[in-house]
């Protein structure tokens, strides 16, 4: 069995489907689509997706015959061709999840894209730096302002008793 992760282009779309009740099993528990497929090691994904592209007959006597190639049938009674019927009613059809068509012009919707992320990004650097500047002429020395007195003029002790140092 392949891992569904390897069919990315598959979603919610199958939940109804692959989580629908198959039947009941012998103690009672009901047996899901999921579970069936998953017991006859078969992807559940990928098999909805193949059964979902199939018409309605095809798909309902592949699903027939998973049923029951189960050991013990779990739909107690019923037809498996009717639950198998029921249960491929409940498969979206193939437009739901097809991928979708590919822009004519992709290379130049991701230029354009480029181009306006480089834009804001250089503008937000420009106003970063006017802040900047700006904060720094405020808060920083004015224009005439004296320079600040020397650290030997600040540090300097005062001569003792009227002597000179």
């Amino acid at each position: 069995m392949s891992h569904a992760a390897l069919s990315p282009l598959l979603g919610r779309e199958f939940d109804p489907f692959l989580f629908a009740p198959v039947g009941h099993q012998r103690n009672g528990m009901l047996l899901s689509v999921l579970s069936m497929f998953a017991r006859l090691d078969v992807d559940p994904w990928q098999e909805a997706a193949s059964l979902s592209r199939m018409s309605k007959a095809t798909a309902t006597a592949r699903l027939t015959a998973l049923i029951e190639a189960l050991p013990d049938a779990p739909t107690a009674g019923v037809p498996v061709a009717t639950v198998a019927g029921d249960l491929v009613a409940l498969l979206p059809r193939p437009h739901v999840f097809a991928p979708a068509a590919p822009q004519k012009l992709a290379g130049v919707s991701g230029f354009a894209n480029a181009r306006f992320g480089l834009g804001v990004s250089v503008l937000a650097l420009l106003v970063f730096l006017a802040m900047l500047f700006s904060y720094g002429s405020r808060f920083g020395p004015g224009k005439g302002a004296a320079p600040p007195a020397s650290l030997d003029a600040q540090t300097a002790k005062p001569p003792r008793n009227g002597s000179d140092p």
